[in-house]
C-alpha cells in the first residue's frame, strides 16, 4: 500500500550503542512509505530524549546501551502516560528467558535475539505498519 493510501508510515526510532548495528537495522528495517527510522539513540538519555522529541510509534531497543540499560528505558516509558502507546520492541545478544520475561513483565511487547531473530523483528514491524495504514483507512 502506498503512502498516499495508507497514511504516514510506522515511525520507528533505533536505539543500540553500536553504531554499525544500528546502520544494518535500518537497512532491514526500512520500507518506504511503510516503515521510517526516524531516528537513532545509543544511551538511555539519548534515547529518551529521542522518544520524546521525535514521537516513534516503536522502539527497537537494545538492553545495553552506551550509558544506562534498555530495561531502564522501558521503565521510563511505561512510568509516562503520554507515551503508553510507544511499542517497545527489545533486541539483544543475551537470550536468557529470565531477561525476556523480564522485559516483557516490565512492559516491553517483544523481544528478539539479535542473532538469530531479526526476520522476526522486521515481521513484527510490518504487522504494525499494516495496522497503522488500516487505522487511517478507517479513519
Amino acid at each position: 500500500m502506498s503512502r498516499a493510501a495508507g497514511g504516514l508510515p510506522l515511525r520507528v526510532l533505533i536505539a543500540d550503542d553500536s553504531q554499525p548495528v544500528a546502520e544494518m537495522l535500518r537497512e532491514l528495517i526500512s520500507e518506504a512509505g511503510r516503515i521510517e527510522v526516524v531516528g537513532t539513540a545509543d544511551s538511555e538519555a539519548s534515547a529518551m530524549a529521542a522518544i520524546h522529541g521525535l514521537a516513534p510509534d516503536a522502539v527497537v531497543l537494545d538492553l545495553q546501551l552506551r550509558d544506562g540499560s534498555g530495561t531502564e528505558v522501558i521503565r521510563a516509558v511505561r512510568a509516562d502516560s503520554t507515551l503508553a502507546a510507544v511499542h517497545l520492541l527489545v533486541t539483544s545478544n543475551h537470550t536468557a528467558p529470565q531477561l525476556k520475561a523480564g522485559c516483557l513483565e516490565l512492559g516491553a511487547q517483544a523481544y528478539f535475539d539479535k542473532v538469530k531473530e531479526l526476520t522476526e523483528l522486521a515481521a513484527r514491524l510490518a504487522a504494525l505498519a499494516a495496522e497503522k495504514e488500516r487505522r487511517a483507512a478507517a479513519a
